[in-house]
């Protein structure tokens, strides 16, 4: 018979446990973390919030994913305004579920969007946080956008090495030129480029670009860089990206230079200028690198000079840019705003001036209440318009007539000035615009609201049709994403000519509940109009207005007996 322990040690052994559950007891629990779950596919992961400006988590609910679908593969890579571009961003990385019947290559569609336009880090991000099939070819050349953006031919091979699927899309058979020219197969790139040419597959550029890669030989006369694999082709030949091959590039591609060390400062400033003016850049980063441009103390002190002599180089920005930094003192209060009001003066083109006015918008939010010139009044408000601030707007506006009793007081030309600049006001903000008309004893002219500003245009009416029936439907059911989606799509014809479309534009904003952006969209529309009939910078040394007669109709005219 085996011994049994004293009951000693029983007692013993039992006051143990006591005192340990006495102890346990004491030790307070961690509290309960509430946590969200990763979503498990790419079309409903997000990396916004509400206090970042996602939308609600029920912007797909009732939405048909084959619409959605549709609605993605005409997204813009060029957002045709700054709020449009921040409308992309927040509908596409807002966490919402995915319609049910939604298949992998939605997910993968959405993070091509984002890529394109030039969010390719935050479509990585969401790729990385969501559990997007390796095998989806719409994933995996959203991650080759990325790749070449980055200038990493390389693994955007890699990744065309490694599908299972859709090989036989048209991305994926034209960097296969570009792939075997890069590993030495020439006669595979040509063989592949020819496929491309008999299927009429190639743009202009796609020719230019990708028959430079098949033999070597950079294009006499190379043509803008628009897409992701134009843009690597062009940095693999060693092809120098001047502004000017810019002009159609796409958001990722002007993002993608504007961060490029390699590529000289001036192209860099100009690109990231126009990033900003779609929406897809921070300006900061714009500001960031107007500050590192390498300048000497005499090109600083001379940039009012420099400003007279070259206003459309790029570089005059970041030597104004500099200049202005060096104000720091409060004796400098005066001088800094003339200098800023110069910067700003020099824009001849929407994307230079509401980019610039987004690098000043903190000097000039520190200059409220200072005695300017009306002029320069004029070119503040401007700017506080640019970054929504109507009611900042406003101040400037009335430091423009100053103690004068109405606008009567003013010069001729300054006079239009302050009411064309109303006028832009009242798009962003009629309250504020009429109060400022009233106090400067000028009438908003009748004849109701004026239609937006034309969009482009589609050149096959049935696309318009598809755009217009999904909108529809999501006015009807009050569906917030897929609205969005149909504003955006909307946005992104060729043609001009597009009233249609910019209606659309309006109204899907509108149902998205982003009637904040679609009302900053109109402002920027009418704004950016402005310079269209501007001269060319190329033929002009002098800097060009910021106004012209022809931009829109005034709403405002001076009351009778002025």
């Amino acid at each position: 018979m085996a011994n049994k322990p004293p009951l000693r040690m029983l007692f013993a052994a039992s006051g143990l446990v006591v005192a340990a559950g006495a102890a346990v007891a004491q030790v307070s629990l961690p509290p309960v973390v509430e946590t969200t779950p990763i979503s498990k596919d790419a079309f409903s992961t997000g990396t916004l919030d509400g206090a970042s400006g996602a939308l609600p988590e029920t912007l797909w609910r009732g939405s048909d994913a084959q619409t959605l679908e549709y609605l993605l593969t005409h997204m813009p890579t060029r957002p045709a305004t700054p709020s449009l571009g921040e409308v992309l961003k927040r509908t596409l990385l807002s966490s919402g579920t995915a319609p049910r019947e939604a298949a992998p290559s939605l997910g993968g569609k959405k993070l091509l969007a984002l890529a394109r336009a030039g969010f390719a880090e935050e479509a990585r991000t969401v790729a990385s946080l969501s559990t997007a099939p390796r095998g989806d070819p719409w994933s995996g050349q959203a991650q080759a956008v990325a790749d070449l953006l980055g200038g990493n031919i390389a693994a955007a091979c890699r990744r065309s090495a490694g599908l299972t699927s859709g090989r036989d899309e048209l991305f994926w058979v034209k960097l296969r030129v570009l792939c075997y020219a890069q590993a030495g197969e020439r006669d595979a790139a040509d063989l592949t480029l020819g496929v491309l040419r008999d299927r009429g597959a190639l743009s202009e550029a796609d020719a230019i670009f990708l028959t430079a890669a098949t033999t070597g030989v950079q294009p006499k006369m190379p043509p803008s860089a628009e897409t992701p694999l134009q843009y690597a082709t062009a940095k693999q030949l060693g092809i120098p990206l001047g502004s000017v091959l810019l002009e159609k590039a796409g958001g990722g591609v002007l993002a993608a230079v504007a961060v490029d060390e390699t590529v000289n400062p001036a192209t860099r400033i100009a690109a990231g200028e126009r990033a900003v003016a779609m929406g897809v850049m921070a300006p900061a980063i714009l500001s960031g690198l107007m500050a590192n441009v390498e300048l000497d103390i005499a090109e600083i002190g001379s940039a009012v000079i420099r400003a007279q002599e070259l206003p459309h180089d790029p570089l005059t920005d970041a030597v104004i840019f500099q200049s202005v930094n060096t104000m720091s003192a409060p004796e400098f209060l005066r001088d800094k705003a003339k200098r800023i009001a110069l910067g700003l003066s020099l824009a001849d083109s929407f994307h230079r001036a509401y980019a610039l006015s987004l690098v000043y918008a903190d000097e000039i939010a520190a200059l409220e209440g200072a005695l300017l010139s009306p002029d320069e009044a004029a070119s503040f408000a401007l700017a506080r318009m640019a970054v929504g601030d109507s009611v900042g707007a406003g101040g400037w506006l009335s430091a423009m007539i100053g103690v004068n009793a109405s606008v009567a007081a003013l010069p001729e030309e300054q006079a239009m000035a302050f009411i064309d600049l109303v006028n832009l006001l009242s798009v962003l903000d009629p309250q504020t615009a009429t109060q400022i008309a009233g106090a400067a004893d000028v009438s908003l002219l009748d004849g109701g609201e004026a239609l937006p500003v034309a969009a482009n245009a589609y050149a096959d009416p049935a696309v318009t049709a598809h755009i217009l029936e999904a909108a529809f439907d999501a006015a009807l059911d009050g569906k917030k994403g897929q609205a969005a989606l149909a504003a955006l799509a909307a946005s992104n014809g060729a043609a001009p000519g597009g009233q249609i479309e910019a209606v659309l534009v309006g109204q899907s904003l509108r149902t998205a509940g982003l009637g904040d952006l679609q009302r900053r969209h109109e402002f920027e529309r009418k704004w950016a109009a402005t310079f269209q009939s501007a001269p060319d910078a190329a033929a002009s040394t002098e800097p060009v207005a910021n106004h012209d007669d022809d931009g829109f109709t005034p709403r405002l005219k001076p009351r009778r007996g002025q």
